[in-house]
């Protein structure tokens, strides 16, 4: 049977099962068509559907506690309406700057309510890197958390130093309880003032009320943010097509097999595209969302107990964290553990199958391309180390540097064809951005990687971090691999340096336990797997490794 068959026989097998295909009441029925009608391809729709039919059902457990489906709907369109009384002109344009909170989906329900391109900010970016991301986008509403009240004040003050155009956007407040710091006016603000304007909350805006804003027509579009680890990130826009969303819903059935009414722990940050698409998933069939606005192991862990959750998604370096918590929580409830936006070590994904059982579920994709590929427990333990086989509607290419096709074991760089990819980058009036390589309809996605004869998929790493040490080409995700599965070594990265003699050689980077190992000790372990070019010349401990939200490493940041 071939893949696309096998995935789509899969998909409907799983939907027989899941109990997303029961029926619905007539009213119900109704306000799903209600819902279709009024905001089009967008995540309103999805969140609107939901409510119709369950509407006292929880769509998330955060830090505030429960709240419904009903509840989010009814403020959501609430804010809609505020918003579009509230500005001069209908809102183009809606950025987040939110952690992981109710917050987050009522402005994100709301924008597209309003059919505004959602732009997801990074909360990690620094007051100078934000200004430069609002000057590139100019959004015209920008919803964000209290706690960075001061680096979006701070904008001015950069912009004016850096010329950048200021700020001048409605800043509004995501928290429900936040205390306005300004007496709400009912006029219009002026354009050329709103950014400086204080005192707009979501529950201000709700509160105000207002007709509901017109139809959406097709979709929306939806802007990432690049993880930026070497340099200014860039806005990534799509407006996803039907039949690339089909294609991941029918895959993520296949390989993952969500349930209707589902509890779905997401650590990941909303604001990427993992985080993200797991939140808009859940609500995809009805789910219960359980987040916190930071992570930790341990409450995460309590989480899972305390609300029984049934899917756990994290990035690697969160798994790690959350192996390193004793077993001291019922996780019995857990059948499906998802992991992706990093490369996930082969002796994480054994520790976990041994904590938690043959659960887990790895993803490939990247901000440019989406998702690309899955890896379920049978493929995992087919090929340990596979990202699995490219999701329904995606075409995976490896190219050698001729952009010639590279045979099954081959390595090459990794080109990607589907309906999630994007079409070029956010232009930017400050510098040239320079686009993805595209050949034959398949976009560079900047790694580097192999299929096997089954046709599954496997990432070495990106082109741009190889190490070429004395003519031999070294990717450091498989140096790193080897540095972890010796006991005493917790986490680890590597990067070239220059060297007189070979050009590069390696360095690494470890976090051990109270036994610290020695450079003749860890040479030797290394050289039972790899090749001597590979062995790096110098070892560096240290207490943390640098690393994003997502827990990519900042090699920047290792000296």
């Amino acid at each position: 049977m071939s893949t696309p068959l096998r995935t789509a026989t899969g998909a409907l097998a799983a939907l027989a099962t899941s109990g997303l295909l029961r029926p619905a009441g007539p009213r119900a029925a109704a306000g799903a068509a209600r819902a279709l009608y009024r905001f089009g391809r967008t995540p309103a729709t999805l969140l609107a559907v939901a409510a119709a039919r369950h509407p006292d059902r929880p769509v998330m457990i955060d830090d505030a506690g429960v709240v419904t489906y009903g509840e989010v709907q009814r403020r959501a369109e609430a804010v809609a309406a505020g918003l579009a009384a509230e500005l001069p002109a209908p809102p183009r344009t809606l950025a987040i700057l939110c952690r992981n909170h109710r917050g987050f989906l009522v402005a994100l329900a709301a924008g597209a309510q309003l059919g505004c391109e959602l732009v997801f900010v990074n909360t990690e970016l620094p007051a100078a890197q934000l200004a430069r991301v609002l000057d590139r986008h100019r959004p015209d509403v920008l919803v964000h958390d209290d706690e960075f009240t001061g680096a979006v004040g701070d904008v001015t003050d950069v912009t004016d130093v850096t010329g950048f155009t200021d700020f001048t956007g409605l800043a509004v407040l995501a928290e429900p309880t936040a205390e306005p710091t300004a007496e709400p006016t009912d006029e219009p603000t002026d354009e050329t003032t709103a950014g400086r304007v204080a005192g707009r909350t979501l529950d201000s805006l709700a509160a105000r009320g207002g007709p509901a804003p017109p139809r959406v027509r097709g979709s929306v579009r939806l802007t990432l943010l690049t993880s930026g680890t070497t340099g200014l990130a860039k806005g990534v826009p799509r407006a996803p097509r039907f039949a690339g969303l089909v294609g991941l819903a029918a895959s993520g059935l296949a390989t993952a097999r969500l349930r209707a009414g589902e509890r779905v722990l997401v650590a990941p940050p909303f604001f990427h595209g993992f985080g993200l698409l797991m939140l808009v998933g859940a609500i995809g069939v009805g789910g219960t969302v359980v987040c916190a606005r930071r992570f930790d192991a341990e409450r995460a862990l309590a989480a899972v107990e305390r609300h029984r959750v049934g899917v756990l998604v994290g990035v690697p370096v969160m798994f790690q964290r959350l192996l390193a918590v004793p077993e001291r929580h019922d996780t019995s409830s857990l059948r499906l553990a998802m992991t992706g936006a990093a490369p996930l070590p082969a002796t994480t994904a054994a520790e976990l199958t041994a904590r938690f059982g043959p659960i887990l579920v790895n993803g490939y994709g990247s901000t440019e391309v989406g998702v690309v590929s899955l890896a379920g427990p049978d493929d995992l333990r087919a090929a340990p180390g596979t990202v699995g086989r490219p999701v329904l509607g995606v075409s995976v290419r490896i190219l050698r540097p001729d952009r010639t096709p590279a045979g099954p074991g081959e390595t090459g760089s990794i080109f990607v064809r589907g309906g999630l990819a994007f079409s070029g980058y956010t232009p930017d009036p400050q510098r040239t951005v320079r686009g993805k390589e595209v050949v034959g309809g398949h976009v560079d996605t900047g790694d580097v990687g192999h299929l096997d004869t089954a046709g599954r998929l496997y990432v070495e790493g990106r082109a741009d971090d190889m190490i070429v040490s004395g003519g031999e080409n070294v990717f450091p995700g498989e140096v790193t691999e080897a540095l972890l599965t010796h006991p005493a070594v917790r986490d680890a990265a590597v990067v070239g340096v220059p060297d007189p003699e070979f050009g590069q050689v390696l360095r690494a980077f470890l976090v051990t336990g109270p036994e610290r190992p020695d450079a003749a000790e860890l040479k030797a372990h290394l050289r039972r797997d790899l090749e001597r070019y590979k062995v790096p010349k110098e070892f560096r401990f240290v207490d943390t490794i640098p690393r994003n939200a997502t827990g990519k490493v900042l090699r920047g940041e290792l000296g």
